[in-house]
């Protein structure tokens, strides 16, 4: 009896299947590329305004008044600077600008946190709501009731008048945003700090506190922005020894003319070191401005 053997054919590999198209990629590629050009356009005005700002402070007087206006093609001095810091008392108006914008975010901080913390642990939305309502209000609607106030109080020209109005404005905003990562913190936090026996105030200042200091940077850096820029309560508030830098930019201003030069310089003194804060803490002031509206 005879037996065939059938020869074995060596195993097949299916044919490689074209590799698909990377969609998500492209997709993804061209929505960076639009939220770019986006962020371009609504960005080219102040960007332009800054470009304005910086080239003049550079300029001479001919210069400026160049029509067309000249780019690039004019020779830099730095008369402009050295006329505006020599020209006004710089030093007094800068002390007075980092006495006010450290100690209104300083205290707004000491009265902020402790309110965000009562409203974020126990849902107090009654004082959450007439907060939310003071932040609606515009800055100027506080003028005539600060100056109203502090000049029955003989407070016009000091240091605390300014500092109160800043604070008083900047209050609501450094509130939102520290109710937001106390909101953040998980309720067993609180709940092993009532186990190990901490009170009320010790759970605040050991626990909360610690953990909420990106929160607190944020808020502080924001009102010392704020502070530092304020131009219309430092006009109202001030006077000649008590005026910041905003308000300074004025002695610029006269009847007939106005020194572009100098007065482009002098802002871009009063802003680099604004500039240079938001850089250093950009990551923060996001973190901050997001924190809580993605659960």
């Amino acid at each position: 009896m005879s037996q065939t053997l059938t020869p074995l054919r060596p195993p097949t590999t299916p044919a490689a299947r074209p590799a698909p198209r990377p969609r998500r990629r492209r997709g993804s590629l061209l929505g960076r590329i639009g939220l770019a050009v986006a962020v371009t356009v609504a960005l080219a005005p102040a960007l332009f305004v800054f470009f304005w700002m910086l080239t003049s402070s550079f300029k001479q007087q001919v210069d400026i008044y160049t029509i067309p206006p000249t780019w690039f093609d004019f020779t830099p001095t730095l008369d402009n600077y050295r006329e505006a810091l020599t020209r006004t008392p710089f030093g007094r108006y800068m002390t007075n600008s980092l006495v006010v914008a450290t100690c209104s975010s300083l205290l707004g901080l000491v009265i902020g946190v402790p309110a965000a913390y009562s409203i974020a642990r126990y849902r107090q939305t009654k004082l959450s709501l007439s907060l939310l309502t003071a932040r609606l209000l515009p800055g100027v609607a506080y003028l005539v009731p600060f100056f109203v106030a502090f000049t029955a109080l003989r407070m016009v020209g000091t240091y605390p008048a300014l500092i109160l109005s800043h604070v008083i404005i900047t209050f609501p905003l450094t509130v939102f945003i520290m109710v937001n990562f106390f909101a953040a913190l998980p309720q067993e936090i609180y709940d092993a700090a009532e186990v190990d026996g901490c009170g009320k105030l010790e759970t605040f200042a050991r626990i909360a506190v610690p953990l909420t200091r990106p929160g607190m940077l944020t808020a502080g850096i924001l009102a010392f922005i704020f502070s530092w820029n304020d131009f219309k309560m430092a006009l109202i508030l001030s006077d000649g020894d008590s005026r910041t830098l905003p308000v300074a930019v004025f002695n610029f201003v006269h009847e007939a003319s106005l020194d572009w030069g100098p007065m482009m310089a002098y802002a871009s003194i009063i802003m680099l070191p604004v500039f240079i804060l938001t850089l250093a803490a950009q990551r923060h002031i996001v973190t901050g401005m997001t924190m809580g509206s993605v659960k």
